[in-house]
């Protein structure tokens, strides 16, 4: 754990005279007693500077309401996962974290002297009113989520909360869950929001509180009623409590979200005033005309080895365009300061060209995802290609006939690495002996049957969701024509995708997933190659398709990851399941450690050299203008 010490703070000019009029207390009454120090790069991926105050980062997204570099860079979580896939956990929001050698249960200890951006202290209460009256009010969260549930799973009982003293708590579970410290720290992006809430701006919109803040219920519903008003409903009942405080309570997902994150706006007709008090070193402070405005949170809690608070960039802009082509326009006319989200691959060329012109560095870092992986859909029902699909000789004679060197240089220009774990190697020879092997002839138009001699042919789906995929997917038939095989590729929107996917119509998808880059995500395409098997593994057996024993081995190995510890997961269990796969094909995964751009500003400093590329969002309250 790494942590600041007491006195000797600095504070940014942008807050001085806010602190001579009174405003705001000195920046060493705003810290915590024990801050703390950055740590969300790895140290040999970068040489931390002291920085520089001062300046505005501007980013660009084409969503509405949604700026997925500021949410990364932003959000704060109870622990940090340094560099976004490692095995080391330390504490952030909380001043130290513990677990008990079964891993069953977890001790937490809060840093004494964290303000919410309002300047109220956090306390055992915001843990208090977030875990007892919204984790476990079935009004509020008629379900409480699995990762915290023993094991992880729905099947399991929820976590208890013991409160030790005013600053220590511990989170129990029945049963070993090594991995609950990651779902604090990375997976799924939580943050605090879930377990931390503040609850001196929270209560009053709480129905359990109505006796104690409104004197009444009857008083309550009428504080409440503008706010439902303001919501498009005529009145208020108590039916409505969980749509009006849903809006109210600013999760995590929803701080680039005006509607949220300005709570004095959107709520403004209903005489309120404030703004959700949050922990993020950047708070938005204004939007308007596509243009949405973070300033720096004067109570923000990390500073660095000279004593000075973070973030060293006074505010940040998110400015909305209509579309990705307008996105890259920004970038390369000097518009962006900072662009991982939408940074492609294929427009390296047009970055690099415009560096000087537009004042930006383009720079070339691993993805936290593996592109165009193909999922072979073992379960696909069509009579043909049950005769071959669940033969690993049949997805061997696939994985053979790929060029993974082609799709290497073609799509990605030379940016990543060809996978040793898969036999893509345009063993066209290889291929063809595998597919006679299993009867599978060649016919007269030049193309192989069945073993049964039947029709053989199938289509390659996919979303368009990166521009990669199609150039892919279009190379993929290619290399399956040179041993006899018949398919094409289809394009659907996603929403279509999902459903014909979970209607088992889907022979074979092509898209980036997660696998070993981000392992906590547990994401191995399984609803993919298998979607049968999966719902009978994860709906309890509610349909007639049981996997085999080894798959199902496959599944527990991917639900331990969450359930033993970082360590265990990265070391021991992700390598078996790697090797596994690669064996068994289910999955083919021509490319790994494939780039991705990051796009930044050239006066910039506190940069990273390599790492996963989303990693660096988490050090933007580390960069600085020189």
């Amino acid at each position: 754990m790494r942590s600041g010490g007491g006195g000797g703070y600095k504070q940014s000019p942008y807050l001085d005279a806010k602190v001579a009029s009174g405003e705001l207390p000195p920046v060493e009454e705003r810290l915590p007693n024990i801050t703390k120090l950055p740590d969300e790069i790895l140290p040999e991926y970068l040489t931390y500077e002291n920085g520089n105050y001062g300046g505005t980062l501007r980013f660009i997204t084409s969503i509405v309401n949604w700026d997925a570099d500021v949410f990364v860079g932003d959000n704060e979580a109870l622990l940090t996962m340094e560099s976004a896939a490692s095995d080391t956990i330390t504490p952030n929001l909380v001043e130290s974290f513990e677990a008990n050698e079964d891993q069953t249960e977890f001790t937490f200890k809060l840093r004494e002297g964290l303000k919410w951006s309002d300047g109220v202290p956090v306390t055992m209460e915001d843990f208090r009113f977030a875990i007892n009256d919204f984790v476990f009010n079935e009004t509020l969260n008629p379900v409480v989520s699995a990762w915290m549930r023993d094991g992880g799973v729905m099947t399991g009982d929820p976590f208890t909360f013991e409160e030790i003293d005013e600053w220590t708590f511990k989170l129990k579970f029945k049963m070993p869950y090594g991995g609950f410290a990651v779902h604090l720290s990375i997976a799924g992006w939580k943050g605090y929001t879930e377990l931390l809430k503040p609850a001196h701006f929270l209560k009053k919109f709480h129905p359990d509180y109505a006796d104690e803040i409104h004197g009444s219920i009857e008083n309550y519903i009428e504080f409440m009623t503008p706010y439902a008003k303001c919501m498009g409903y005529d009145a208020f009942t108590l039916d409505d409590v969980f749509k009006v405080f849903e809006q109210v309570d600013c999760t995590n997902w929803e701080l680039t979200d005006p509607n949220d994150a300005l709570t004095s706006v959107y709520f403004k007709d209903a005489g309120h005033t404030e703004n959700f008090p949050m922990l993020y070193a950047w708070v938005m402070t204004s939007s308007g005309n596509g243009v949405s405005t973070f300033e720096r949170n004067p109570y923000y809690h990390k500073v660095d080895a000279a004593g000075q608070q973070l973030p060293y960039i006074d505010t940040l802009t998110s400015t909305l365009v209509e579309n990705m082509e307008m996105v890259q326009m920004k970038y390369i006319s000097g518009e962006a300061d900072f662009g991982r989200e939408s940074a492609t691959i294929d427009n390296i060329t047009l970055y690099k060209e415009n560096e000087a012109r537009a004042n930006i560095t383009a720079y070339v870092t691993r993805t936290h995802m593996n592109p165009t992986d193909v999922a072979v859909n073992v379960n696909y029902p069509d009579s043909a290609w049950q005769e071959v699909a669940g033969d690993v000789r049949f997805r061997k004679a696939l994985a053979l006939a790929i060029d993974a060197e082609e799709i290497l240089d073609a799509v990605y220009k030379g940016f990543g690495e060809i996978n040793p774990y898969y036999p893509c190697t345009a063993d066209i020879d290889a291929a063809n002996a595998l597919l006679d092997e299993l009867g599978m002839k060649v016919g007269a138009d030049g193309y192989r049957t069945a073993p049964s001699g039947a029709p053989f042919s199938w289509s390659i789906y996919n979303n368009n969701e990166a521009n990669d995929i199609i150039p892919v997917c279009e190379l993929l038939v290619e290399f399956w024509k040179e041993i006899g095989l018949k398919c094409d590729v289809k394009t659907i929107e996603s929403t279509m995708r999902d459903a014909m996917t979970q209607a088992n119509e889907i022979p074979m998808r092509v898209s980036w997933i997660h696998t070993t880059q981000l392992w906590h995500y547990l994401d191995w395409f399984n609803g993919n190659w298998a979607p049968m098997w999966d719902f009978w593994w994860t709906k309890g057996q509610q349909n007639d398709w049981e996997p085999p024993q080894d798959v199902k081995d496959f599944y527990l190995a991917i639900e331990s990851l969450m359930t033993t510890d970082p360590e265990t997961a990265v070391n021991e269990t992700l390598p078996k399941l790697v090797d596994y796969m690669s064996e068994n094909l289910y999955i083919i995964e021509p490319l790994i450690n494939v780039q991705q751009c990051v796009i930044i500003n050239s006066g910039i400093g506190n940069v990273p050299t390599d790492g996963v590329g989303i990693s660096w969002n988490f050090g933007v309250e580390q960069l600085f203008y020189k």
